[in-house]
């Protein structure tokens, strides 16, 4: 649904002929397909034209009474003023015929319908079972600032957490309640991102100052949360299996510290006893963002010490005995630990 409202973003010539449309009080229906022919059963009347697109025709063509077919690279206008004729048994919750005509079509064909209201001025765009209103630009950016907003706080959380995590670890005194509390806002993080996404697309290049901004505050949360559950999870978890519970909260499920402990691997039933279960952290977060080893060789570190305690107290000439660490990356990760601890003491 995505990749189809930037179809009519501001910005596109589609919105344009949109927008000019509503600014003239005209009604509008728009259908987009592959292969006009292919929808011969559906489109009756109107005129056959197959004429370069363009905003400007749009709007004139939207002058008349019926649809318009256009492709769905929008390189063409096809038909004019036609009559569209969904199957009427199709279920739909509209009231208007418009609109009733392009939900039924939409759910029919599988395509995009693009309906526009003469009387309350307000665009539709309807793709296989779904539906979307598009919103006024001012109500856009209200709602993207104000997300952004909340981004900037929940990073900032997640960050201190993830300091305190780290502490914790070199002090080798974590509980599962200290991991799932950073979880859980790196989670958040990320389900609020993705919820506003469908605003800044439909900003277009209204919305490009504000993407920047997004990418900035979620960069690498995704990879920072993967780690985390590699280093905690209660059976060794890989990266895809990890990247694929994390969708699975972003995109499904509320992000509690009960559900994400079950999702990994602890039989937990209240929040008090995550305090009760005391865990050691594998050492995948420290080794790929402090001491910069690839996540490959990794495997091979934490396969040969299990945790990060018994990697911090290993030895260069016993780092080295792994499988891709040499002296360069066996200083490194000494280096990196030694430097966390001294940092971590200073503050």
């Amino acid at each position: 649904m995505i990749e189809k409202i930037k179809l009519i973003s501001p910005g596109t010539a589609l919105r344009k002929a949109l927008d000019d449309i509503i600014k003239a009080n005209f009604g509008a229906l728009l259908f987009l397909v592959d292969d006009p022919k292919k929808y011969a059963d559906v489109i009756q009347g109107g005129f056959w034209l197959d004429t370069e697109f363009s905003a400007e025709r749009v709007y004139e063509l939207a002058k008349m009474d019926g649809a318009i077919v256009i492709s769905e690279d929008l390189s063409r206008i096809y038909y004019a003023n036609v009559h569209l004729v969904p199957d009427p048994t199709i279920p739909t919750s509209e009231t208007g015929t418009r609109h009733r005509t392009a939900e039924r079509l939409a759910k029919q064909t599988g395509k995009v319908v693009i309906a526009v209201s003469r009387r309350r001025n307000v665009i539709t765009l309807y793709y296989k079972n779904y539906k979307y209103v598009v919103n006024q630009v001012g109500f856009l950016i209200a709602k993207v600032t104000q997300a952004i907003s909340t981004l900037e706080k929940y990073k900032e959380n997640f960050v201190k957490l993830l300091s305190d995590l780290e502490v914790l670890e070199l002090e080798n005194r974590v509980y599962l309640s200290d991991v799932v509390r950073t979880v859980v806002k790196g989670l958040e993080l990320l389900k609020v991102s993705e919820e506003v996404k469908p605003y800044l697309v439909e900003l277009g290049e209204e919305g490009r100052l504000a993407r920047i901004q997004m990418r900035e505050l979620i960069e690498d949360v995704d990879d920072l949360l993967v780690l985390l559950f590699m280093d905690y999870a209660a059976e060794e978890m890989d990266e895809e299996t990890a990247k694929e519970l994390i969708k699975d909260f972003v995109v499904k499920r509320d992000p509690t510290p009960v559900s994400v402990a079950r999702f990994l691997g602890y039989d937990v039933q209240q929040v008090g006893q995550l305090d009760d279960i005391s865990v050691a952290a594998r050492g995948f977060r420290l080794l790929k963002t402090a001491a910069r080893i690839p996540l490959s060789i990794g495997y091979n570190v934490v396969k040969m010490f299990k945790t990060l305690d018994q990697i911090s107290k290993a030895s260069i000439e016993e780092l080295k005995k792994v499988d891709g660490i040499g002296e360069k990356r066996a200083r490194a990760i000494t280096e990196s630990i030694s430097s966390l601890r001294h940092r971590k003491a200073s503050e």
